[in-house]
């Protein structure tokens, strides 16, 4: 049976607790939530306050599993290989942190890895017990150009101590880019090396399919593009390195028989009511049409609304020939000249004056020797917002251009 597609556009703006003045194009960042899925959350949260010693001992076990399963079969995997963490970042630091280096081991990143999972590494990096090789990507680039950068890279590298691991973004948070993280993934798996994908942009923007490329570690939030609450994430590890990932707190079910499963099903008292949405989220994508129109209205309106911006700021789109880069984040150049500001004043007050003075928000950062603003396109929005968003920036690009 064929989902029915609904309508996209402001319209859907009725669906979230934004608020109506507000004009919304920074999905990424943080994403948003239906009304109906507030409203399961609160009925589990207050479930729990009426008896917490039954909810987190018992009520919430079932509850758990069901919800795990959902979201397993979405990214295909078994659902034995697949736990909960609240967000990303916490759950590249423990697979990062738990991983059993050898001292000197090599790891690949890069400049653009996001700044959280770039700090774990330089701490391991800190304390002796691994090497960092960093690569730079200047974009636009191809994704054969990308490739070819992380051939050579390995070819450089693998000679004098083995190259352990390589974090590999899905999508990049800034720019907003689509990486080949299948391709990549595959490549450094042909020399050995174990493939740890920052998947924290991806559920919900792009398929996830694990059984098509078989990485070695995959994390990403549901929170940010699939319309769960906030603290909701994944991560999947296959059953052979299992044994290398323990959460961040060990806990009592440690060398426990079960493993990876039993591990990750008790993180502590922590509110597990986000994890117990994914299910409705899901199936609230259902009742918009499903996967494929959500991806295919969101993307259309990032390529379009970006043009649109690009044409109003009288500059252009961060995309390259293959057009491979824009999935519903979509990076314009800034016409931004700052003559007095440091680089990290602009970046603080471009997002301060985008929220208190605009009633918008977008990212503004500066990558290539350029600025850029990274917009997102999301089920709620039309090209008017992207024409309102282009009017704010320029506003606050003409004040900072000081």
């Amino acid at each position: 049976m064929t989902d029915k597609v609904t309508a996209f556009g402001r319209h859907l703006r009725e669906d979230f607790l934004l608020d109506p003045a507000y004009v919304p194009v920074n999905h990424g960042s943080l994403g948003v939530y239906p009304r109906s899925i507030h409203k399961i959350l609160r009925e589990y949260q207050d479930e729990e306050e009426l008896n917490p010693d039954k909810w987190l001992r018992f009520t919430t076990v079932p509850l758990l599993r069901k919800n795990r399963e959902r979201i397993a079969d979405f990214i295909h995997a078994d659902t034995a290989d697949v736990a909960f963490v609240q967000n990303a970042s916490a759950g590249v630091t423990t697979i990062l942190r738990s991983f059993p280096f050898d001292k000197g081991d090599k790891v690949i990143c890069f400049e653009s890895t996001y700044v959280n999972c770039g700090a774990t590494l330089q701490y391991l990096e800190d304390i002796g017990l691994i090497k960092l090789i960093k690569i730079q990507l200047n974009y636009p680039l191809s994704d054969d150009q990308v490739l070819d950068i992380i051939r050579d890279t390995i070819e450089k590298n693998n000679k004098e101590g083995k190259i352990r691991l390589a974090l590999l973004d899905a999508l990049v948070a800034n720019p907003g880019v689509l990486f080949p993280y299948q391709a990549a993934s595959r490549l450094v798996q042909e020399y050995g090396i174990l493939s740890l994908i920052d998947a924290a942009h991806a559920a919900g923007q792009i398929p996830i399919d694990v059984s098509a490329f078989d990485p070695d570690f995959l994390v990403t939030n549901l929170h940010k593009w699939l319309y769960t609450p906030r603290g909701c994430c994944i991560i999947y590890v296959p059953k052979r390195n299992q044994n290398y990932v323990h959460p961040l707190t060990i806990n009592h079910n440690y060398k426990f028989k079960d493993g990876f499963e039993q591990e990750f099903a008790d993180l502590g008292v922590i509110d597990k009511a986000p994890f117990l949405c994914i299910g409705a989220a899901l199936d609230y994508r259902k009742s918009l049409g499903g996967e494929e129109a959500i991806y295919n209205y969101c993307h259309n309106l990032a390529v379009e609304g970006g043009a649109l911006v690009a044409k109003l700021l009288g500059t252009q789109v961060l995309e390259n020939q293959e057009k491979t880069l824009t999935a519903m984040m979509v990076n314009v150049e800034l016409p931004l000249e700052p003559k007095t500001l440091t680089d990290a004043q602009v970046t603080s007050q471009f997002v301060e004056k985008m929220l208190y003075e605009q009633n918008s928000m977008a990212v503004g950062f500066k990558h290539n020797g350029k600025w850029w603003v990274r917009l997102s396109a999301q089920i709620y929005n039309n090209m008017d917002d992207f024409e309102f968003a282009a009017k704010a920036i320029q506003k606050v690009c003409k004040e900072l251009s000081v």
